[in-house]
């Protein structure tokens, strides 16, 4: 569920008498001078219902921002069933709230993290959307850029990561641990790295394409469940491809995410220097999401183990000096 508040701010969802739940959000993170597609709510007292403020479809100008400020407003409300409409104004004002003094580093990762997770959603409902996929290359030049602006914004992000497992925040996970470790390892061309989220942030999108039950299966997969599951970086680079939006980098990530160092595999089974750097980083990123988020079919690993286990049963798959950057990078998210 949304939490847009920041740690010294936060305040709980709250539940009116006939049901209907209300989010908190940020009277900051509401920009002047747009329209806000949701309606907006005040909690007159603590413990009491939220009443409707302002209708949707109205201008947020700067003297509704003055009034509520004077009253002593920092939260605000909005219906738990217009979530996605809140999310989506964030994404399109992603730009302005990550260079915005007055909201705090935490709540600019909820609203960056919230507006990520409702993107990928949406995308792997129309994988071939082509508005969907430069809304996300716009999203991808926004987090870059706030990862460049604040150096310790990923650890702001981290404290933020969902470790609940569905495709779409597992998306948001590894694209924001690759572009990190990217700069950890030094690769700090804003550009190049920008190409290299468009490719981490749809990684796996070519799993829309798959059977829902074979992604939420409980147990193994049959062997043709399997084949079929190995198919999804193929049908991902086929898309892309196709929408023609994204570089030969970020297409080279999507296809190849599940190559090994030592060969063995999928989909081409390449190997040791015919597997790039870039796609070397988005692996580890990869294999470790999996391991430390929560499955229907079994529990999230702490993040030592799952990197004790990568050490010790993975590293010939794996880059090895890119994971000994990696696990640094986790012991000291803060750090460069």
């Amino acid at each position: 569920m949304l939490a847009i508040m920041s740690a010294t701010q936060a305040t709980s969802p709250v539940r009116s008498a006939s049901g209907a739940v209300f989010l908190p959000i940020q009277l900051e993170s509401l920009r002047v001078d747009t329209v806000t597609d949701f309606e907006l709510y005040v909690q007159p007292h603590a413990g009491d219902a939220p009443v409707l403020y302002r209708g949707n479809g109205l201008p947020f100008t700067d003297d509704v921002r003055g009034r509520l400020a004077e009253n002593g407003i920092e939260c605000l409300y909005i219906l738990s069933a217009e979530e996605a409409a809140y999310l989506r104004y964030m994404e399109s004002n992603l730009a302005a709230i990550l260079t915005d003094d007055h909201i705090d580093k935490e709540a600019k990762s909820n609203i960056l993290y919230g507006s990520a997770q409702n993107l990928v959603k949406e995308v792997m409902l129309d994988p071939r959307s082509g508005e969907a996929i430069q809304r996300s290359q716009e999203l991808v030049e926004n987090t870059v850029n706030y990862l460049f602006a604040e150096k310790d914004a990923f650890e702001h992000l981290l404290k933020v990561t969902s470790f609940d497992y569905y495709t779409y925040t597992h998306s948001v996970n590894v694209f924001v641990f690759s572009v990190s470790l990217a700069q950890r390892i030094g690769m700090n061309d804003v550009a190049t790295l920008r190409e290299f989220g468009d490719g981490t942030l749809l990684h796996d999108i070519g799993k829309s394409m798959l059977d829902p039950a074979i992604i939420n299966c409980r147990g193994r997969l049959t062997e043709a469940q399997w084949a079929l599951m190995k198919m999804h970086p193929v049908y991902g680079y086929e898309i892309l491809k196709d929408n023609g939006k994204l570089t030969d980098r970020a297409l080279d990530v999507v296809r190849h995410h599940h190559e090994k160092i030592r060969g063995g595999g999928y989909p081409d089974n390449l190997s040791g220097a015919g597997i790039s750097s870039w796609t070397r980083i988005c692996t580890i990123c990869d294999i470790f999401d999996a391991l430390t988020t929560q499955r229907s079919y079994k529990p999230a690993m702490n993040s030592f183990p799952a990197l004790r286990l990568m050490k010790d049963e993975m590293a010939p798959d794996l880059d090895p000096d890119f994971f000994r950057i990696f696990v640094d990078m986790m012991g000291n998210p803060g750090g460069h």
